[in-house]
């Protein structure tokens, strides 16, 4: 059955082409290439792989036309996947494309048709503008950075190369735009590192390769860092922060270098005899200092034994004085007493002797004696009688 019904369709589209092919000949056209008619039913061929008809391989042919009407539901349900598949990749590229996360330390500044926005971020998840929006993470915390060696030439033609010059540089936040709009993204090339190598080169240029690198060279630093941050504020209204510069010592040409080397030798060696001498000088300063404290302690120490014993002379002076003021007032005493005892005696005998008393006791010593001598009123016995008697009469 299907071999006759696969001999039809051929036989109906040979005659169709046939009649085809005829016409354009006859008309001086090329030969259309061979079409197939519609199947009306599905078309099934057999090949014949062995002789024997062992194995058979039966290929069926789908029904386009069933497949692909547009009147058909399934087309539609796949027409409607299908635009709901570019959806959402549509969705998932903006989504992808929008999102962008800003680290720790940074901020986010934004390019829209390339053009700088005024917008930045601080860290954190955020979302742009898809497909026309671009951008940048600028760091502004503290960070260091190493400049390319600088080739300069002092004052006097040596050339020297500086090395390893790193600066710490923190960058306002404020100030980040109008230096990216200004300068680029890359604004610390020309607003600092290029600026240190200008005024780098200009000081070399106005001092000897010996202030260079051996007298002036701590002032390096200090004019460099001035004139930079000066700069700074000039170009881009102190929108940087130098916190640190470091410069090394430069490379000077290897001649000069060995003229240091020896003179630094020789500067050690007279460091190494002043050193000596000082420490003579010391030594000498130390005797000395430690006879004379010696000295002032010894005499100090007779000082005190002195003035202890002029406080022990003038103790016993003291003693001395009050004893002597204790045996003259007890001698005052006595002779106040004896005189009081005197002047009371005398009060009394005056009392007592009066004349009447006393011729009184003439009389009575001279009852007592038996023999009297007189030698006229002339002698001291007459005198006296005559004295006593005579006041009588």
């Amino acid at each position: 059955m299907s071999g006759s019904r696969g001999n039809v369709y051929a036989a109906q589209y040979t005659s169709v082409a046939q009649q085809e092919t005829n016409n354009r000949q006859a008309q001086g056209l090329q030969p259309l290439p061979p079409a197939y008619s519609e199947a009306a039913e599905q078309v099934e061929f057999v090949v014949q792989l062995d002789p024997d008809n062992t194995v058979n391989t039966r290929a069926i042919m789908p029904d386009i036309e069933s497949g692909c009407n547009p009147r058909s539901p399934c087309f539609l349900v796949k027409v409607a996947c299908g635009g709901f598949v570019v959806i959402l990749g549509i969705v998932i590229a903006c989504i992808a494309d929008s999102y962008h996360k800003i680290n720790e330390g940074n901020v986010g500044i934004y390019f829209k048709y390339g053009a700088l926005m005024d917008r930045v971020t601080l860290p954190g998840v955020h979302f742009m503008q898809p497909f026309v929006s671009d951008y940048e993470e600028i760091k502004i915390r503290p960070h260091t950075d190493t400049l390319n060696p600088i080739v300069s030439v002092t004052k006097d033609g040596i050339q020297n190369t500086f090395k390893d010059i790193q600066i710490i540089t923190r960058i306002k936040m404020d100030k980040l735009i109008p230096m990216a709009k200004q300068y680029g993204l890359e604004f610390k090339d020309a607003l600092v590192f290029d600026r240190i190598k200008e005024e780098l080169r200009i000081y070399c240029a106005n001092h000897t390769i010996d202030e260079v690198y051996n007298t002036k060279f701590l002032e390096i630093v200090k004019k460099v860092k001035e004139n930079v941050i000066t700069s700074i504020d000039r170009l881009a209204d102190e929108g940087i922060e130098i916190l640190n510069l470091v410069i090394p010592k430069p490379e000077i040409p290897s001649e000069i270098a060995v003229n240091y080397r020896q003179v630094k030798v020789q500067w050690t060696e007279q460091l190494v005899a002043k050193q000596e001498q000082k420490t003579q000088t010391i030594k000498k300063e130390t005797e000395s200092i430690k006879a004379i404290a010696d000295a002032e302690r010894n005499k100090a120490v007779l000082e005190i034994k002195i003035k202890e014993r002029v406080l022990d002379k003038e103790g016993d002076e003291k003693i001395s004085t009050i004893n002597n003021d204790i045996v003259k007032k007890k001698e005052e005493n006595l002779a106040n007493i004896e005189k009081y005892k005197i002047e009371k005696q005398a009060e009394a005998n005056k009392a007592l002797y009066t004349p009447e008393f006393v011729q009184l006791s003439m009389a009575k010593s001279l009852a007592n004696n038996t023999k009297l001598y007189f030698s006229g009123e002339n002698s001291v016995m007459g005198g006296l009688l005559n004295k006593f008697l005579g006041n009588q009469g």
